[in-house]
């Protein structure tokens, strides 16, 4: 059974990690911490024993979470996108997590995605799967900074969220999701805005949000202008076979009906 007492000068040394750090930090910056009442050595050895006890839970190698309370021995009073931001620190959580926040969405998933131009990953935790989509460096745009539980999030901003869905996922899913989300909150979403993120996403992008802002009778001026000289072809997904002239745009006739 694990020792839930801590003594005070533990506590003390907990609560000032956190205010210097937050409750997700690394093992440098708990050494830090800790060198201020312990040797180095003796600091890394009291770090590894509250961590076995259960104070500090191990988010990934080198990354701990810091439990502050011993009724809540989980992460479910931090944020799950101020975790996702810890473990890749050049990424911006978008899809549904990102929805979720706007309230666009309300489905729950235990999937958080995230967008980063570095490299593809996946981390489990707490029952958990954080990954990592990597994208082209000019893909990495379309995200902001919110205060969730008082620390700033990376987060992406809903258009880009939906562009995002679009880019990274070519199934009727992804264009069912796209096509909702444009009919049940137009008011909440600057068109514009997402016009101009679709235009920065490569020509299917662009085809498929022209496509669809056509079938709910929105303004599609600034896509079709992006794409009316090229004379490529492109699709919804693999399976669709109908055509739209105007987008050179083949579709699936579930998307409009």
């Amino acid at each position: 059974m694990k020792n839930t007492i801590l003594s005070e000068k533990d506590s003390l040394l907990i609560e000032k990690a956190i205010l210097k750090y937050g409750r997700i930090l690394g093992v440098d910056d708990l050494v830090d911490i800790f060198q201020g009442e312990y040797s180095k050595a003796s600091a890394h050895n009291r770090i590894s024993f509250l961590a076995r006890v259960g104070w500090f839970r191990r988010v990934k190698r080198g990354m701990y979470l810091i439990i502050d309370s011993l009724t809540a021995r989980s992460q479910i009073d931090v944020s799950l996108l101020s975790i996702a931001n810890a473990l890749v620190e050049e990424s911006y959580v978008s899809l549904g997590h990102a929805l979720n926040y706007y309230q666009l969405f309300d489905q729950h998933s235990t999937m958080v995605v995230s967008i980063t131009a570095t490299e593809s990953k996946k981390y489990l935790f707490d029952g958990y799967t954080f990954r990592y989509a990597k994208v082209k460096r000019d893909m990495y745009f379309g995200f902001t900074e919110k205060i969730v539980n008082g620390k700033k999030v990376r987060l992406a901003e809903a258009e880009k969220a939906l562009i995002d869905y679009l880019y990274l996922d070519k199934s009727f899913a992804s264009i069912n999701l796209f096509f909702e989300k444009l009919k049940d909150h137009t008011k909440e979403l600057d068109l514009q805005k997402l016009q101009k993120y679709a235009a920065r996403s490569g020509f299917a992008v662009t085809r498929k949000v022209g496509f669809m802002l056509d079938q709910l009778n929105l303004d599609s001026t600034l896509l079709h202008l992006t794409v009316q000289k090229n004379r490529g072809v492109s699709r919804c997904t693999v399976d669709s076979k109908l055509f739209n002239a105007k987008w050179r745009l083949y579709y699936d006739d579930r998307i409009t009906g």
